[in-house]
């Protein structure tokens, strides 16, 4: 399961490797988000359930955005996806010239090495090097921790969106000329 490299990460850990997901890294991907659901759940925290991920979201994932892996050695340990635009949760504030993330994720044996800090920092200069207008993501409204782990990132609160009755507040970082 061969990747192009396009960003190594040190920690004091030792060295990460980011790449673009192929087909062959389905699996793997949903291996890591059921994970990370699962954790969610024992923890008590109402964002992700495992059951909304199958072989065939994956699929699609591959098929219409562009899907990082974060490897260390032969292991994965974490990802997330880029897109230019999200209509179904930014409705009519929608903008293609921005990049949205989804399914930011680090694997939780992974976790207190700053990688999701360091995904961002490569997803937004990868989305400058686009020539994107800027970066957006939802965030689930009702957990202020991870709603302040993006603040803490430079992003900027833009508004609450109801989808369904579920919250989400949207967040986006415009890139200056």
């Amino acid at each position: 399961m061969s990747m192009t490299v396009l960003e190594t990460l040190a920690t004091e850990q030792g060295e990460f490797t980011l790449g673009l997901a192929r087909n062959e890294h389905a699996d793997i991907m949903l291996s890591m988000l059921i994970e990370t659901a699962e954790v969610m759940e024992q923890q008590g925290l109402k964002q992700w359930k495992p059951s909304i991920f199958s072989i065939e979201l994956m699929q699609q994932y591959l098929a219409e955005r562009k899907v990082f892996l974060l490897m260390a050695e032969h292991e994965a340990v974490g990802m997330f996806t880029l897109q230019a635009g999200d209509p179904a949760y930014w409705g009519e504030r929608d903008d293609a010239s921005f990049g949205y993330l989804h399914r930011l994720t680090v694997r939780p044996k992974y976790r207190g090495l700053n990688l999701g800090t360091k995904m961002l920092y490569f997803a937004e200069s990868y989305l400058r090097g686009e020539g994107m207008t800027g970066f957006r993501l939802d965030c689930v409204s009702h957990l202020p921790s991870l709603n302040a782990f993006y603040t803490r990132q430079g992003f900027e609160f833009v508004a609450e969106q109801d989808m369904g009755g579920r919250f989400v507040n949207l967040y986006q970082k415009v890139f200056s000329a």
